[in-house]
């Protein structure tokens, strides 16, 4: 035992003592040196990100973004105007096939279809044969199958007619935020697109130029939806007719 304790209370032993906590002591350094580079080189990245991400649009590209705007108000204006003489065309249509429709006795007007198995009300609703005597309604009448085609041209004109005053609201929410000082070009890339995917048939019918504005947004908005970024979208018209549609009143 004395030995033993001789030995290490021994000099040779606290200098062994001493290089292993030296030893812990560099590691250690060591492993905080490395843990400070990797959260500087970190930070340089943010701030590179950052700068890159904070690249001011220049006045020309915000005077060729205002250029597209003022083509998108031009189509919506007359995809408008066109709306406007489709819809009191169909309107005037739908008016004259009532007038030659049958008139029940309780005053609904109504439709047998071209079969003559089946009678509708003007507004979608079926009449029953315990309700009406079908041979009543003559072949002169206009059938069930001309106005309910009638009905479902106009309601999705009306649904047409939403679509571009919804077109016109991003539009000019659009202007307002690129009047604001300080819009970036990446800001500035993301609105393009997402004027681009909100953009009704419609409206784009009006635009015979489209096809050019389209490529100058194309690429953006794959990559903003490879990344998650969301966008504003716009409905697509449906014109699928129904055999018997439930119809609001004309």
């Amino acid at each position: 035992m004395n030995q033993l304790s001789e030995h290490f209370g021994s000099p040779e032993s606290s200098r062994h003592s001493e290089w292993l906590r030296q030893q812990r002591w560099f590691i250690k350094s060591r492993q905080q040196r490395e843990q400070r580079q990797e959260a500087s080189q970190r930070l340089d990245d943010e701030i590179l990100d950052a700068a890159t991400t904070a690249v001011l649009a220049t006045e020309t590209e915000v005077a060729e973004f205002k250029d597209r705007l003022d083509i998108y108000d031009e189509a919506t204006v007359k995809a408008l105007m066109e709306n406007d003489q489709q819809l009191a065309l169909v309107r005037a249509q739908i008016e004259a096939l009532l007038s030659q429709a049958y008139v029940m006795e309780d005053g609904r007007r109504v439709f047998k279809t071209e079969d003559g198995m089946q009678v509708f009300d003007e507004f979608g609703t079926r009449v029953f044969a315990n309700e009406l005597d079908f041979d009543e309604i003559d072949a002169s009448r206009p059938t069930w199958e001309v106005f309910s085609a009638e009905i479902s041209l106009r309601n999705n004109l009306e649904t047409q007619r939403e679509q571009i005053l919804e077109f016109q609201e991003i539009v000019d929410t659009t202007r307002e935020k690129i009047s604001e000082a300080g819009i970036t070009a990446p800001e500035l890339k993301e609105l393009d697109a997402e004027l681009a995917e909100a953009l009704p048939p419609s409206v784009k019918a009006q635009m015979p130029g489209i096809e050019s504005l389209e490529n100058t947004t194309t690429q953006q908005a794959a990559f903003n939806a490879a990344s998650g970024v969301s966008m504003k979208s716009g409905k697509t018209l449906d014109v699928a007719v129904s055999a018997a549609p439930k119809i609001a009143p004309a």
